[in-house]
Formats: structure tokens, C-alpha cells, sequence
């Protein structure tokens, strides 16, 4: 196989990708073939999009996408693995195998022009039509070309002729576009025929968060005070930022500070605000090698006012909550610049550095691609109750739109049995509470005279106890929500608070949605709980009052939200390499997940425990310190709060991909904690050392290692991968606990990654892994939840047993009290046992089972 055709797409062909490393990666993928169930010319003329040595490990990644008579295939990829050594680790491949037979109905040659085919695919985006397209940038149709911005794009098109297959296998010549929508959010990669112009795929580079829905004493961290940067008090000094800091999430979690001097000298070495290599700033505003911060509340999608530090770079900046959002948008960018640059200097340490593909104007390395610094808009005026981050190819600048989360505050005034706080957020219908100020008076409940007369889906029966007043209804049934507000607004309703009909959920969120026309009053979501508990007074004859005030909270304020969205960065560069940003498209992906993750990661500090409920999203939701957020359960180590497994993909509310993703979050949560336990705490988190800086290299080692378009096992794979490369498999016993735990153990089946409906949950620790620990570590494969218990306590064990288990109850001093036996398999997914008639005490769980005895203790407490 000759190099030279391998480095024939422009760009490649850098010393670093005729390395020996590379070399050997391409002669085993020949080794590797048969395996692989491909023929020579299947595997005979790969394009390297991206290849990359690290240079601490000396580990080296190759990613590779098959090429058949000089097209490359998309989504036909393949990666390599080397150590320092140059021994392949590692290997995936979707390649096509028989590409010629795959082939033998496609076109040789395309029809339409590479202007042609802009137009075609913005036809079929939605899009204008394109006014002028140049030639930026002109070459082989194979390799790709750049045409200007033709009035619908931000930045110039790209346009690349490839093969695609289709739902049958065969592959179609298509053109490969690349549009940045200049109207909207979205960053189109789209696919169409380039013979007939139809839709054959499309990706979009923007990622959205539109919101719909241990023994007794646990591990926690060390307590002394977090180690914050250098702190000033109140007096003006260079290089400043009044912020909120690392590990705090938000306004709800602690106060601004004054840091001094935050860049990081090995990452940022110049500061952040150069963008040259050359010691002193290019700018004085918010803006620098590694992101661009500044305002955008007119949708303008491109660089609009940025705070000037001047030139001791002085940000310091007052925030008023209540006040206009454009009152305090200096204090917003500066935040919304800090955490960006926070993310890029920490995330280098552990692997989203310069040749991966991180995001810089310059990279001072000389590896990787330079002038893709984050294009930061706070404030974004292109919709509300949201945020996203777009992830194009390195050498391409991302952008991250920060938006505004109008919403309400209030309360019950009475009946004093009920009175308090009452937690809601604001609707995309009608006016904001903002726009209609204060709103006080009498709920009454809705009746529309159906079987379910709070759903308002008919003209409201008792309008005339609703006019004038806040009608109360519940979501859900055969209508839609801008239906049940005009119903109520029909029958004279002043404002109108929505009920959930789901329990123990967050707060739902009503927006995205455009069938606004002719509401003209303010709504509010309100918990079920909340709504049921104010109706059950309201049926009962009893009038109740709320006083409801309108606030704006700014996502530019939400660190954990900044920092899931910078993770859109990371998981999109890091999978399938930084030339490939398309590799988390796919059904079963975990996309959300890593970023949720990352803010978690990212604001954890001393005093915290594993076990502390975490919502995401608390702040700009209104919700409280403890509260929901924005997914479908909190974020915590036990099981009794977030239940979470991989049973759960594909059912129910387990389809959109928010929910998913919180389930491979928590798997990756409970790892963190799991690493703490074992290695402790760093309170440095750019060190090596430390349970929470192992728990993180590891889960972006494993982005690097795993498949394009991954699933969940495959993930978990990627990860004990990881381990063994870099840690000599230190971990393998704790990583395979924490997966088994949420339902990805040995036993689990993943089938297609493209599919949510044929994967299998197991709980299943591997015998021989199982084997070689020492009792004490076994017995910590034994959860029993909520502890300390009541009435009844949930037993969990990830072994499989041939007999049936012998669950006993026993004091401390080894009296029996109780026992029963419960099957091998219903104990994996937990096994519930009543003990409403065991004594108050500490007692010890003892487990006999075919594979050994297991033992833990709990508290009971009636």
C-alpha cells in the first residue's frame, strides 16, 4: 500500500502523518483485514482524515475513511490504535465491505456543479437561495472546495463530492455541503444526489438544550476551603475578572469574585488575551486566542459589542438580577468569557489539547488546525429557554449562543396551610410576566366540562368564576398547550398556570413552539405536585391566592450550562478525530451525557458527597439548590434519587436525547465518585493525581478510543480501553462495577447504535474480574437503598448466581432476624425486602450465593 496515495488529500501530508506510527497503523489494518471481514481493495485506498501523537503517552490515533476510485465514503470509517511502541491497542472499523459491488449502480461522475449543489441543498434545508457563489478555494472535486457565503452562509461553503450509502447498502455519488445558516442556528452538513439534487442525509453541527422535561458514612471530599484563584478585595487590579468562579455553578451556589491572573501558564501561556504568540495582548475586550465573547440579543450571528478592559485588562463589572438583561451585559460576556476559557485550559490537561483539535487562533504546538477560537454570544436574541454549541471540523470556528430564560417567581399567599414559595418557570405563549408585571389574585380551577375537566381542552363552563382571575390547568390531553391558555384567556383569565401530569419530574417547559397568534396573557408551569396540592384545597371550598412577579435569568450566568455546552466541543472533536465532527449523530449516542458531565465535573468542590442530588440547569430554570433542573432526575450516586440504567433507552421519555444522555451521565457520575473513593480528592484539578482528575482523562481517553457513532457499551468499552492503555488496567474492577450497577455489564447487549430498540440491559460483573478481588471489595458490589431504611429496603447485586440467593438479616453480634431467598436475576435489578417488622438498629445484609457471601450494613429507622 503506497503512503503516497494514502497523504494525497490536501492537508494530510504533514510530517507528523508520515510518521512511523501512521505507517505501522496502515500495515496492520492490512494485517487486520480478514478479521475485519474485508477484501484488498475494500481496504486498498483509505483517506487519513486525522492522525496525531500524544505527546506525554507517545499514544498515537489514526482515523480513516474508506475511499473507493479516489470518492471517500461517508460514514464509512475506521480507527487505529498505537502505543509508544507502535503495537496496535486498539481497532474499529465501518468500513463497506465488497465497496465495488456496493458501488457497481453509482454514477461515475456527478451532473450537477458544486454550485448546483449548494443550491440544491439549500432547496432542501429550507433555505434562500443562494444570491452568488465564487470560488474561494478551487481543487479536486475528491478533496473538497470552498465556494463564498452566496448570502445564505456565515462563513464560505464547503463542497466535497463522496459516496453515500443508502438504506439498501448501495452507494450513491452525492455532494457532501457544508452551510452555516446565516438566519438560524443551525451549521448544515448535508448530503445530496449529485445527479438529481434530492436530500440523501443531513447533519447539523449545532447541538440545542431545548428543554421538555456506600457503607453508612459516605465518601466525601476534603473540607477544607476551596483554593480559589488569586482574590482581590474590592481594589481594581490588572488582568481581572469579577466572576463567578470555578466550582460555582451559578448566582444559586455561591458569590461573584474578583480573580486575578486566571490564564493558564502552560495552556495559555501568553494569557487570554492573545491571539499572535508573542508576549502582550492583541485586544483589550473580551476576546483572545481561545474564544470571542460578546453580545448578540438582535440575532445577528455575528460579533456584536464586547466589554473593553482597557489596557490593564480590568473586568469588573456590576449585576443586578433585576434588572434589564442590557443593563448588565458586561457582567454576562465577562462570565461567559471566564468559563470558556477555564474549559479550554483545564480540558487541555487531560486531553483536549492542540493536536486533538481544540479550539485556538493560534496553536503555539504547531500541531493541530489554529483559527477556531469559540465564537461566545451572550444574550443571543435567536430564541429563549435555550443554549447550543456548533462543532464543525478543526480549522473551523464553533459557536456557542448563550440565551435569555424568561420566567417567574412566586408564591401562595393563602391559605396560611399551604402558603410559600412556589416554584415555576415561564412558557414560550403570550406575554412574559416580565412585559405584565406583578400579578397577584385567586386561582381557580379550570372546567371544561369533559371527563377531565382541568385539561381545558373546550371552552371553559366556568368562565364566570374565571374572568378576572388565574385559571389553573393541567397539561396532557387531546389538545395543545396554546389551546388550553386561549380557553382560559377566552373566558377572561388573567394569567394561566399549567400543571404537570406527570409526578416527580422537573418542571416542564413549554417553548419552541410558533402557534402563539392571539394570546396576549402570561403563563406559567408549576410541578404536579405543586398543582395538585393547591387543587386538592381548591375542591375542598377553600380560596386560594398566589402573587406571582416576572424575572429574566441569563444563561451567560449558568456555568453549568456553559460548560455542557463547551462539552458539545469536546465530544464532537475528540470521537472519530478532530477532522470528523459528524460521529454523534447516530440513535444510541451520549452526547449529552459527556457534557452533563463536564459541568458537574466542573463545579464540584470540597464538601461535596457522591450522594447530594445535583439538577443541571438549576439556575436558569428557577429551580431550587436540590431541585430537577432540566432532566428527567438528579444527578446522584445513589440509587434511592437517580435509579437511572440502560433498561431505560428506548422507553418512554428514554427517546429524546436528553434523556438519554442523563442516563450515560449518571454511569460516568457515579465513576467520578468511584475514582474519589479509591484515589481521593485533588483540590488541584489540572494534576494528574486524584480520584476526580482520573475519573476525567479517563472519559475523554475513551471519546478517543472509541467507534464513530458509538453506543453506550461501546463507550464502556472505550473506556476500560483507556484504562488499560494508560492505567495498566488499574481500574478494571471499579469501571466494571459502575457500569454493571446502571445495567452495562457483561451481559448487556447493545445491538445497533442506530437503534434504541434492540438493546439489552445486564448487570453482570465478568467472573474472572470478580474473582480476583479480596472480599472487601466484593462486599462493595452490595447496594442497599435508601439507607438508612424504613419499611423496606432494595438489595442490589451485579452477580450472577447458580442457586437461589439467601438474603438474611443479622445484628452485630450475628443473630439472625431475617431471612429470604430471592432469584439470581431479580436481585441484579434489585430485589425489594420488607422489614416493617425488624426493630430499630444497625443490622448487617448477608448475601449466600453460588458465587460467595456478600455482606453490608444498614440502619434501619422507623
Amino acid at each position: 500500500m503506497a503512503l503516497a496515495a494514502l497523504l494525497a488529500v490536501p492537508g494530510l501530508a504533514s510530517a507528523q502523518n508520515a510518521s512511523p506510527a501512521l505507517s505501522s497503523a496502515l500495515s496492520q489494518l492490512t494485517t487486520q483485514r480478514a478479521k475485519l471481514g474485508l477484501s484488498a481493495p475494500d481496504i486498498a485506498d483509505p483517506a487519513v482524515t486525522s492522525s496525531y501523537t500524544e505527546a506525554d503517552s507517545k499514544v498515537t490515533h489514526v482515523y480513516l475513511r474508506q475511499r473507493y476510485q479516489g470518492i471517500e465514503i461517508y460514514g464509512a470509517e475506521a480507527d487505529l490504535h498505537l502505543d509508544g511502541s507502535n503495537k496496535l491497542v486498539s481497532l474499529h472499523s465501518n468500513f463497506v465491505a465488497n465497496v465495488a459491488n456496493a458501488a457497481r449502480a453509482a454514477a461515475a461522475a456527478p451532473t450537477l456543479s458544486p454550485a448546483q449543489a449548494v443550491a440544491a441543498a439549500a432547496r432542501a434545508l429550507g433555505l434562500a437561495a443562494p444570491s452568488r457563489l465564487d470560488v474561494l478555494q478551487g481543487g479536486e472535486p475528491a478533496a473538497g472546495l470552498k465556494l463564498s457565503e452566496g448570502g445564505i452562509s456565515r462563513s464560505p461553503i464547503s463542497v466535497k463530492l463522496m459516496y453515500q450509502a443508502n438504506a439498501s447498502g448501495e452507494l450513491v455519488l452525492v455532494w457532501d455541503v457544508t452551510i452555516d445558516d446565516l438566519k438560524s442556528e443551525h451549521y448544515w452538513n448535508a448530503r445530496v444526489n449529485a445527479a438529481t439534487g434530492g436530500l440523501v442525509d443531513k447533519y447539523d453541527y449545532t447541538i440545542s438544550e431545548p428543554v421538555s422535561f456506600a457503607e453508612l458514612t459516605q465518601h466525601a471530599l476534603a473540607t477544607k476551603n476551596w483554593p480559589e484563584p488569586a482574590v482581590t478585595n474590592g481594589v481594581a487590579a490588572p488582568n481581572s475578572y469579577n466572576v463567578y468562579p470555578i466550582t460555582v455553578e451559578s448566582p444559586l451556589y455561591g458569590a461573584r469574585q474578583v480573580v486575578v491572573n486566571p490564564a493558564d501558564p502552560t495552556h495559555s501561556p501568553f494569557g487570554w488575551h492573545d491571539t499572535n504568540g508573542v508576549a502582550g495582548p492583541e485586544y483589550t475586550i473580551t476576546r483572545g486566542n481561545n474564544v470571542h465573547a460578546y453580545e448578540d440579543r438582535t440575532a445577528r450571528n455575528t460579533p456584536g459589542y464586547s466589554p473593553d478592559g482597557g489596557t490593564d485588562l480590568i473586568f469588573d463589572y456590576p449585576f443586578n438580577q433585576a434588572a434589564a438583561p442590557q443593563v448588565y451585559q458586561d457582567a454576562a460576556i465577562t462570565n461567559l468569557f471566564y468559563w470558556n476559557n477555564l474549559m479550554h485550559d483545564y480540558m487541555a490537561y487531560k486531553g483536549f489539547d492542540e493536536v486533538s483539535g481544540n479550539f485556538q487562533v493560534k496553536n503555539y504546538t504547531g500541531t493541530g488546525l489554529g483559527n477556531d477560537d469559540v465564537r461566545a454570544e451572550a444574550q443571543d436574541g435567536g430564541g429563549t429557554n435555550n443554549a447550543n454549541f456548533s462543532t464543525p471540523n478543526d480549522g473551523s470556528r464553533p459557536r456557542m449562543q448563550m440565551y435569555l430564560w424568561p420566567g417567574g417567581t412566586g408564591s401562595i399567599t393563602a391559605p396560611a396551610t399551604i402558603a410559600g414559595s412556589l416554584p415555576m418557570r415561564g412558557t414560550a405563549y403570550g406575554r412574559t410576566l416580565t412585559a405584565a408585571g406583578p400579578i397577584s389574585g385567586r386561582l381557580v380551577l379550570a372546567d371544561d366540562g369533559s371527563a377531565n375537566p382541568p385539561r381545558a381542552c373546550n371552552p371553559l363552563v366556568n368562565a364566570a368564576a374565571i374572568s378576572g382571575n388565574i385559571a389553573l390547568v393541567y397539561r396532557g390531553g387531546t389538545c395543545s398547550t396554546p389551546t388550553k391558555i386561549r380557553n382560559a384567556q377566552n373566558a377572561g383569565a388573567r394569567m394561566v398556570m399549567i400543571a404537570d401530569s406527570i409526578p416527580n419530574t422537573a418542571i416542564a417547559n413549554y417553548g419552541g413552539a410558533t402557534d402563539t397568534v392571539g394570546i396576549r396573557i402570561p403563563s406559567v408551569a408549576i410541578s404536579k405536585a405543586d398543582g395538585d396540592k393547591i387543587r386538592a384545597v381548591l375542591t375542598s371550598g377553600t380560596a386560594v391566592t398566589v402573587s406571582v412577579s416576572g424575572i429574566i435569568r441569563d444563561g451567560d450566568f449558568d456555568n453549568g450550562v456553559i460548560a455542557h455546552e463547551y462539552g458539545h466541543g469536546i465530544s464532537n472533536r475528540l470521537t472519530g478525530g478532530p477532522a470528523n465532527s459528524n460521529c454523534l449523530g447516530n440513535a444510541e449516542q451520549m452526547g449529552e451525557g459527556w457534557s452533563d458531565f463536564f459541568g458537574l465535573w466542573m463545579t464540584t468542590k470540597p464538601g461535596d458527597q457522591g450522594y447530594t442530588p445535583r439538577g443541571i440547569g438549576n439556575y436558569v430554570t428557577g429551580a431550587a439548590t436540590d431541585g430537577y433542573g432540566i432532566r428527567p432526575q438528579r444527578y446522584s450516586t445513589d440509587f434511592a434519587v437517580n435509579n437511572q440504567t440502560y433498561a431505560l433507552i428506548g422507553t418512554g421519555a428514554y427517546t429524546a436525547v436528553h434523556a438519554i444522555g442523563s442516563v450515560w451521565a449518571a454511569t460516568l457520575w457515579d465513576l467520578n465518585w468511584k475514582m474519589i473513593e479509591k484515589y481521593g480528592y485533588n483540590k488541584d484539578m489540572k494534576a494528574k493525581t486524584g480520584g476526580n482528575n482520573v475519573a476525567l482523562k479517563l472519559v475523554l481517553d475513551g471519546c478517543k478510543l472509541q467507534v464513530c457513532r458509538p453506543g453506550f457499551l461501546d463507550g464502556r468499552d472505550a473506556i476500560l480501553k483507556a484504562d488499560s492503555i494508560y492505567n495498566n488496567k488499574a481500574n478494571t474492577y471499579q469501571i466494571w462495577q459502575v457500569f454493571a450497577r446502571r445495567g452495562m455489564g457483561i451481559d448487556a447487549v447493545q445491538g445497533s447504535s442506530n437503534s434504541l430498540t434492540d438493546n439489552q440491559a445486564g448487570y453482570l460483573i465478568p467472573t474472572r474480574v470478580l474473582a480476583s478481588q479480596p472480599q472487601q471489595q466484593r462486599n462493595e458490589l452490595l447496594e442497599l437503598y435508601p439507607n438508612p431504611a424504613s419499611s423496606e429496603l432494595t438489595v442490589r447485586l451485579p452477580v450472577s448466581s447458580k442457586t437461589p440467593v439467601q438474603v438474611s438479616l443479622l445484628t452485630l453480634l450475628g443473630k439472625t432476624v431475617q431471612t429470604s431467598t430471592v432469584a439470581s436475576g431479580e436481585l441484579q435489578q434489585g430485589a425489594r425486602v420488607n422489614i416493617s417488622d425488624v426493630a430499630a438498629g444497625l443490622y448487617i445484609v448477608q448475601l449466600h450465593t453460588s458465587a460467595g457471601t456478600f455482606n453490608r450494613k444498614v440502619l434501619i429507622q422507623h
